[in-house]
């Protein structure tokens, strides 16, 4: 019988992980450190693949099927891929969220450690990974300055120092939409939003219009 993960060794595994986004190898990880002789056995089954191994099948990819399995058995969400690095057995990394009804969006300080190194991967995080010039994003907040256009907030003047200058930039122009020609432009397509107003904008799809957001801000308040 081939090495797998158990449902009762899944469930363990999610509950020992962060809730927020995780990749295959985060997974990997903690089963390791929760599960080591499930994990050793899969990986002396199926190796660490690659083109030296002969074999473009591993002991990775073999995680990120059985991760399939529970997605298509609503127990995960799939969510984006990014390219692995050369000779990796599987040639993409995957995302996945336990989060139900949430769409599990990535923002930048929700990638993970280990794929640090990567260049030029292709994923849906919300402030540069299309513009690819930082100066689109200083250009989107010279204009618009550094307060939230959805509820004001300014996290230079709430946090002081420490939290001078840091705020999202959203695109209106939804990622799924955008090819690897498009060219922002920082005064249409960018605005500045607080990270709690990017999270509620990307909750559902489709994403909420800012001027959508404003409204539920409103109605709330009253």
């Amino acid at each position: 019988m081939a090495a797998d993960i158990t449902e009762n060794e899944f469930q363990d595994v999610l509950h020992h992980l962060a809730a927020r986004p995780f990749s295959t190898l985060q997974f990997i990880r903690k089963l390791g450190q929760r599960h080591p002789a499930t994990w050793q056995a899969i990986e002396l089954e199926y190796g660490a693949g690659g083109v030296g191994a002969k074999t473009h099948f591993s002991a990775y990819s073999r995680v990120a099927h059985t991760l399939a399995k529970f997605a298509r058995n609503g127990l995960l969400e799939k969510l984006d891929y990014r390219p692995a690095p050369r000779g990796w057995g599987s040639p993409v990394i995957r995302y996945w969220t336990d989060q139900r009804g949430s769409v599990g969006q990535l923002f930048p300080d929700e990638v993970g450690d280990e794929d640090g190194f990567w260049e030029g991967a292709r994923t849906k995080v919300f402030v540069n990974a299309y513009e690819r010039n930082p100066e689109a994003r200083a250009a989107c907040l010279r204009h618009f300055g550094l307060s939230c256009v959805a509820c004001g907030e300014d996290f230079g003047k709430k946090y002081g120092a420490h939290g001078q200058g840091f705020i999202h930039v959203h695109h209106l122009v939804p990622l799924k939409k955008i090819g690897r020609e498009y060219q922002v432009r920082p005064t249409k397509d960018l605005r500045p939003v607080c990270a709690n107003c990017h999270a509620m904008i990307h909750r559902r799809e489709p994403m909420l219009t800012i001027e959508q957001l404003k409204e539920l801000i409103e109605a709330s308040a009253r």
